[in-house]
């Protein structure tokens, strides 16, 4: 499989969402794919922005309820939750309706 430079090696897909046309579905990823991006500071960032975040949450997910988790940490966290957060309201607002069980996955290439 070729990959497409500048792509940042990765594939958004929509999933659970079966009411949208292709067209609506492939505009909605591409507008969250942009989003993403540009919080995170480029293509090439989507990635191990990722898997930082999953990382700092597997590390800390048997910890005792209220243990601290360290600023670096944190900021991990915040950087990726408010990045989805905004490409997934970027992606979804144009539509202008409720999508359900709707999300985007993140598929390395």
């Amino acid at each position: 499989m070729n990959k497409q430079p500048g792509t940042g090696h990765y594939q958004v897909k929509l999933v659970e969402c079966p009411s949208l046309s292709p067209d609506e579905r492939a505009a909605s990823e591409l507008r969250f794919r942009m989003s993403l991006e540009f919080s995170l500071g480029g293509p090439d960032q989507v990635l191990p922005s990722l898997q930082a975040y999953l990382l700092v949450q597997s590390l800390n997910e048997d910890l005792p309820l209220g243990a601290q988790v360290s600023q670096a940490e944190e900021q991990v966290i915040a950087l990726w939750e408010n990045a989805e957060e905004d490409a997934i309201l970027a992606a979804f607002r144009p539509l202008n309706r409720d999508m359900g069980d709707a999300r985007f996955e993140i598929v390395p290439l």
